[in-house]
């Protein structure tokens, strides 16, 4: 008897297995690899790292797939963060080069757009050599980023369509010709608070560039007019924020 009820007991248990596993405990690993590619491309880059790639291998493998890593956008992310001193770290660089680094990988090659902050030198070589189809590079304060990185890019990446570099210091002429040189589809330059560029650096680019728009962010509490800019021998959107702080000194040395 006890045999008999012992069992009866595993066949409901059985039972009850079946039931449940038809329904609430589905192995969603099974699915092929296709649909989940189609899942997690509904995803922004940050949702993805956050959570279908910790799920399990098969879901991790789909977010490695080169049609989902064409884009790396940090920006957004720093856009949607309170601003910490922490972001100025040599340690926050090294972790900011090191994702774009394995973005780069994961693309096979096939990476054609960069927005972000903080990375250095180091990964945008990285990504010049490896990214010949790069065609927007925005980046916002990377104070570790110099003529070095940015010469390559231009050499690398002929298709080159949009490029910021705001707030980079250490970024120069030197750079500003081999973009004129090598980037002739270059259609918007963004160099807002990059004050080692110089007008002769800027007239380059115009005359190599003919679709190109340059963008440079003024200090908040000066406006200048289309006569007072061409002054400068420049269109008015090729002024910078140098030629600017050089058009005030001579204002007020002519008031005294």
């Amino acid at each position: 008897m006890m045999n008999e009820a012992k069992i009866r007991m595993n066949d409901n248990n059985e039972g009850n297995k079946e039931a449940i596993g038809s329904g609430l405990l589905r192995d969603w690993s099974e699915l092929n690899k296709e649909c989940l590619i189609d899942i997690v491309s509904r995803l922004s880059m940050e949702e993805r790292w956050r959570g279908p790639m910790l799920v399990c291998k098969p879901w991790m493998y789909a977010c490695d797939d080169p049609s989902l890593n064409s884009v790396f956008d940090l920006d957004t992310w720093f856009e949607g963060s309170r601003i910490s001193n922490l972001w100025f770290s040599y340690e926050f660089e090294q972790k900011v080069d090191s994702f774009l680094r394995c973005v780069v990988d994961r693309s096979q090659g096939g990476l054609k757009e960069i927005r972000v902050r903080h990375c250095s030198d180091q990964s945008l070589l990285y990504a010049a050599e490896r990214c010949p189809s790069l065609e927007v590079l925005c980046l916002k304060s990377c104070l570790s980023v110099t003529d070095a990185s940015i010469s390559k890019i231009a050499t690398s990446c002929p298709n080159l369509d949009v490029l910021w570099i705001q707030s980079c210091l250490n970024v120069t002429d030197a750079s500003m010709a081999k973009i004129a040189s090598s980037c002739p589809k270059l259609r918007e330059l963004d160099i807002s608070h990059s004050i080692e560029i110089s007008k002769k650096a800027l007239k380059m680019i115009e005359r190599s560039c003919e679709n190109v728009k340059i963008i440079v962010e003024p200090p908040s509490n000066v406006r200048l007019s289309r006569d007072e800019a061409s002054k400068f021998g420049l269109s008015v959107r090729s002024i910078t924020r140098r030629e600017l702080l050089e058009h005030i000194r001579k204002i007020n040395t002519n008031d005294n």
